[in-house]
């Protein structure tokens, strides 16, 4: 990535934490200017490098932020514009779909979808001035869903389809627009997406005893493949953001690739081998 020289800002959302913190450490000591979004900016890290770091408050749960961080970015960016915004801010949202809340569906909707395109929205005007680019980061679970991650799935092909829609519309104000999907990584939402499963469950002790050797399978599979490094998806954000010819959509990590190529199988063969390799063809086993 070139250093900047010409005041332009990128503004990254997401960036106190997994690979929202560390996009945010590489672009500054790539030497560009970045605009780092957050529920509580004070969280913030900002690194040594030629590149800035301003800090502003976003919260998709609370809609009011979005406005007010628009305009934050407007006054720090300034006439040049907005370079380049890279939504990188979501949850998941996992467990069984007969025990996960209706609010806690509403949430991972309201965070990983109407969020993002309410901020891409707000500052459409700053980055068609700068004739910037959108880089959406979804996830390979868009191509094929697992079970007991229905919402974080149904949410990333959500972004997906408005993905399409962005590239097709705002390519007449000359705005570059891009979907990276990673597989798993290595970071801590999905602890969290765990210890929020389990509380859940924990009001539901018969649901937590059925799919308790479900889950406990699942965690052997998933330990067994492994999950890729953050970086695999910063270095993909940077090569967008660098204005390097890149593909639209873009699946990255270990894994992922057969991800997607098992999504293009016959359904009855996909959900065969989906329940085999995550150890479920005992646990999920259909009722005679």
């Amino acid at each position: 990535m070139q250093a900047n020289s010409d005041g332009a800002w990128i503004l990254v959302t997401g960036a106190t934490a997994g690979i929202g913190k560390a996009l945010v450490a590489r672009v500054a000591t790539d030497g560009r200017n970045v605009i780092a979004a957050a529920r509580d900016p004070a969280r913030v890290r900002i690194p040594n490098g030629p590149g800035r770091v301003e800090a502003v408050r976003l919260d998709f749960e609370e809609p009011s932020t979005i406005e007010a961080a628009a305009g934050d970015v407007a006054r720090i960016a300034g006439a040049a514009g907005l370079a380049g915004l890279v939504n990188m801010a979501g949850i998941i949202v996992e467990g069984p779909l007969e025990a996960i809340p209706t609010q806690a569906l509403r949430r991972q909707f309201e965070v990983n979808v109407i969020g993002p395109v309410a901020l891409t929205q707000a500052v459409l005007p700053m980055l068609a001035k700068a004739r910037g680019a959108i880089v959406n980061i979804g996830a390979v679970s868009a191509h094929l869903t697992p079970p007991f991650y229905g919402p974080i799935a149904a949410s990333k092909a959500a972004l997906a389809s408005l993905n399409d829609a962005m590239r097709l519309e705002f390519a007449q104000f000359g705005i570059r627009v891009f979907l990276i999907e990673p597989g798993a990584m290595k970071t801590g939402i999905f602890a969290t997406a765990k210890a929020a499963r389990d509380v859940w469950l924990a009001d539901r002790p018969d649901l937590e005893r059925r799919y308790r050797p479900a889950f406990a399978a699942m965690e052997r599979a998933f330990e067994k493949s492994g999950a890729d490094d953050p970086e695999v998806v910063v270095t993909a954000v940077i090569a967008v953001l660098s204005g390097r010819r890149a593909r639209l959509r873009t699946v990255v990590g270990k894994g992922a690739g057969a991800f997607v190529l098992a999504s293009r199988l016959p359904i009855r063969l996909r959900d065969r081998l989906v329940k085999s390799a995550l150890g479920l063809s005992e646990a999920l086993r259909p009722a005679n």
